[in-house]
């Protein structure tokens, strides 16, 4: 945790000589900032705080002089996570809405902090919850969250949530109207403490249920007709293309629609062939955000055109009755990855830099999670595609009963 209120303490010096102070806290969404000036110069320093990405890159923004130092302070050039954090520096004067919804009162307060431009890393700062539910027994804790993350919020366990009505793609830039909405609900505490937010929630499993309130697949308990579920995206940098180079290119020609027709056939075709395996056995779905063409009637067509609370929890029970959801790896993955059996993840290519951060595990033994919880190159062909999946499905019994044994010597 650190320590927001009594005010940060800082030490450091500038290059003037003079020490800079502290003067407020910025919440730009991916950056939280300490903002200190320096009592010689005037130089004004804002530090990305140790939580969210900067846990492991943590960026020192001069917006004096428009440069991004890194921890060793090197210059940093522009990438997708400094470029928020010089957003600080040319506001956006826009009013924004902030509900406050207070379910305990305390004097001393935890702030999880989710904003974020992109849903994937707001929801894995919310299973930070998981973690800090279990730990801190004594003080209240704040959420922080946009809207379409709130329904997952276990209530029971919260002192207040604080909802910034405002979109992803909006937390690209810095509403110094937000910062001062969020430092004045600050002001109510005489104690509050900025918590971590780890990129990767845990090192422990994931409990979906208090999230979600739904189970996730029980293989001693299945459905008369376990589904098998394709997992739809129909934003152009995650199609089912094989080819990266035809993919990027028709994006960046403003084209990627253009490719929708081949990912329906080949989803098509891939629960074709698994229903000619396993016939009337299964349920085969297509689950996720978009409604581009009709499928045929022996495909369940679970999309949907925007996203709500009870959508999005129906979409989790959808994944809860599915021995095996496939998908293209990203933020989508993760919800469906909790809850169903079995996961097959198809990596683009150019991206196993994000090795296994869209999965979300739930096994006990290091073994059976290889097995139910796979990643592979999204360029495999379909029918490399319907072999996993087929031994995923017809394969997992005799693989458990190869290492489930007494402690007999």
């Amino acid at each position: 945790m650190i320590q927001l209120k009594p005010n940060i303490t800082v030490s450091v010096t500038c290059s003037c000589g003079g020490e800079y102070t502290f003067r407020e806290m910025l919440w730009q969404g991916l950056h939280t900032c300490e903002k200190t000036i320096c009592t010689r110069c005037g130089d004004i320093r804002l530090a990305s705080l140790p939580v969210n990405q900067s846990a492991v890159e943590p960026y020192t923004f001069y917006p004096l002089s428009g440069i991004v130092k890194d921890v060793d302070g090197n210059s940093v050039p522009d990438n997708w996570y400094s470029v928020k954090l010089k957003s600080i520096k040319e506001p956006s004067e826009e009013k924004v809405e902030m509900d406050i919804e207070v379910l305990k009162k305390f004097d001393e307060v935890i702030i999880l902090n989710t904003l974020d431009y992109i849903y994937g890393h707001s929801l894995l700062l919310l299973l930070n919850l998981q973690r800090i539910i279990k730990k801190e027994k004594s003080i209240g804790i704040i959420v922080l969250v946009q809207p379409m993350l709130k329904w997952l919020i276990p209530k029971e366990n919260i002192a207040e949530i604080w909802t910034v009505k405002l979109s992803f793609q909006s937390f690209n830039k810095y509403y110094s109207d937000l910062t001062g909405k969020i430092n004045k609900e600050i002001s109510r505490f005489q104690k509050v403490w900025l918590s971590k937010g780890h990129l990767i929630p845990t090192n422990e499993n994931i409990e979906l249920g208090m999230f979600t309130g739904v189970k996730p697949f029980d293989f001693s308990n299945k459905p008369l007709k376990p589904g098998i579920t394709f997992l739809w995206r129909q934003d152009p940098s995650r199609l089912w293309i094989r080819n990266i180079y035809l993919s990027k290119g028709f994006k960046k020609l403003g084209l990627g629609k253009i490719l929708l027709p081949f990912q329906y056939l080949r989803v098509i075709f891939l629960l074709q062939l698994l229903k000619s395996k396993f016939g009337n056995d299964y349920n085969y779905n297509v689950a996720g955000l978009g409604k581009f063409w009709k499928f045929p009637d022996f495909i369940d067509d679970k999309r949907i055109q925007s996203f709500n609370d009870e959508s999005e929890r129906d979409l989790c029970r959808v994944y809860a009755d599915s021995i095996v959801v496939v998908g293209i790896h990203g933020s989508s993955m993760l919800l469906p990855s909790a809850h169903a059996g079995m996961t097959l993840s198809l990596m683009p290519s150019k991206r196993w830099g994000n090795y296994a951060e869209d999965i979300l595990f739930n096994e006990s033994d290091i073994r059976l999670a290889t097995f139910q919880r796979r990643i592979v190159p999204l360029n495999l062909c379909i029918f490399d595609l319907y072999d996993i999946i087929v031994d995923m499905i017809t394969g997992r019994d005799s693989f458990i009963k190869k290492f489930l044994h007494g402690e007999e010597l």
